[in-house]
C-alpha cells in the first residue's frame, strides 16, 4: 500500500478535497479492525475520505496530521465490534466542532443516525454571553452536564466518547504538564466510572492505568500498591471522601430529573447484550474451524 491515501473530491463539496491525506499505517490498522464490516468497506472508506478532507492542514501537538486521531478512535471502536454508524461517527466526531463540515453534510452523506451520534459527542453547554463571568471550574461542570445529558440519549454516544478519550490519553504525553494533570483527573472522575457503569472493562482498565501514570510520581507507581488502590486514591482526590459519579448524577437536579442513572443502567444492559452476541459468534466460529 502506498504511504498516503489520496482523496477524491466529494460530491457537492469540492472545497473539502484539497490536500487531504491519511497516513497509511493508521489506515491499515482501521482496515484490519473493521474486518467484520467487510460488506460496508466502501462506506468506511468514504467516511475516512470526508474526515481527512475536513481536517486537511490540521495537526496534533505531536505533529501528526489530525486525521490520525479520528482514525485511531474508530479503530478502538472497531475493536469493540461497534456497528457501522458508530464507526463512521467516530471518524467524523470532531468535524462539526473543528471544521466547516455541518451536521447537515454528515446526515446527507451517511444518514441521521450518524449525525445524531456526532451531535451527541460534540455536545457542549451553550454558555452564551455569560461565559466570561464564569470561572473555569464552573464552565467544565456545565460542559460535563451537557455531555452526560447527550450520553443518556444513545449508548453509542457514550462508547464514542470513551474511545475518543482513550486515544487522547494514549497521546497525553505530548501535552503540557498542567493539562496532563487536568485531563487525567477528569478521566478518573468521569470517564473511568462511565466505562465501569457500562461494563466495558478493557476501556475502564486502560483509562485508569493511563490516568494513574499522569497523576502519581513514577517512584510511587513502582510501589506494589496495585492499580485499583491507586485508582481509588485518585478518585478520592477528585471527588472527595464519600463522593462519586453516581452521587453527582443523583445530586444534580437536571441529570436526576432526566433519569440519567436509569438510562446509563439501560445502556449497560445494551452493551452486555452486544458483547455476549459477539462472544457467542466468536465461539461458534472457533468451533466450526476446529
Amino acid at each position: 500500500a502506498s504511504e498516503w491515501l489520496e482523496l477524491a473530491s466529494l460530491q457537492g463539496r469540492p472545497d473539502l478535497a484539497d490536500g487531504a491525506r491519511v497516513p497509511g499505517e493508521a489506515l491499515e490498522g482501521l482496515t484490519r479492525a473493521t474486518w467484520y464490516l467487510e460488506g460496508h468497506s466502501l462506506v468506511v472508506q468514504r467516511a475516512v475520505q470526508l474526515a481527512a478532507a475536513a481536517h486537511a492542514g490540521q495537526a496534533r501537538k505531536n505533529g501528526e496530521p489530525f486525521i490520525v486521531h479520528p482514525v485511531e478512535t474508530s479503530t478502538i471502536l472497531a475493536g469493540l465490534k461497534m456497528d457501522l454508524d458508530t464507526i463512521v461517527a467516530g471518524l467524523l466526531h470532531d468535524t462539526v466542532e473543528d471544521t466547516d463540515l455541518t451536521l447537515h453534510d454528515i446526515a446527507r452523506c451517511f444518514g441521521p443516525s450518524v449525525a445524531s451520534i456526532v451531535e451527541g459527542d460534540t455536545k457542549r453547554s451553550k454558555l452564551g454571553v455569560t461565559a466570561a463571568a464564569l470561572d473555569e471550574a464552573t464552565k467544565r461542570s456545565l460542559n460535563h452536564r451537557a455531555m452526560l445529558v447527550a450520553m443518556g440519549e444513545d449508548w453509542r454516544i457514550v462508547v464514542v466518547k470513551l474511545a475518543d478519550r482513550l486515544h487522547n490519553m494514549r497521546t497525553l504525553r505530548h501535552m503540557p504538564r498542567h493539562k496532563q494533570v487536568r485531563i487525567a483527573r477528569e478521566t478518573t472522575q468521569i470517564f473511568v466510572p462511565l466505562a465501569q457503569k457500562l461494563g466495558i472493562e478493557a476501556l475502564e482498565y486502560e483509562l485508569l492505568r493511563l490516568s494513574v501514570q499522569f497523576l502519581f510520581p513514577q517512584q510511587l507507581l513502582r510501589v506494589p500498591y496495585g492499580l485499583e488502590l491507586l485508582g481509588h486514591w485518585a478518585r478520592l482526590q477528585c471527588w472527595g471522601l464519600g463522593q462519586s459519579l453516581d452521587d453527582y448524577l443523583c445530586r444534580d437536579q437536571v441529570l436526576s430529573e432526566l433519569d440519567l442513572p436509569l438510562k446509563l443502567d439501560s445502556h449497560r444492559q445494551t452493551w452486555l447484550q452486544h458483547s455476549r452476541q459477539w462472544d457467542a459468534a466468536a465461539s461458534a466460529a472457533s468451533a466450526s474451524s476446529s
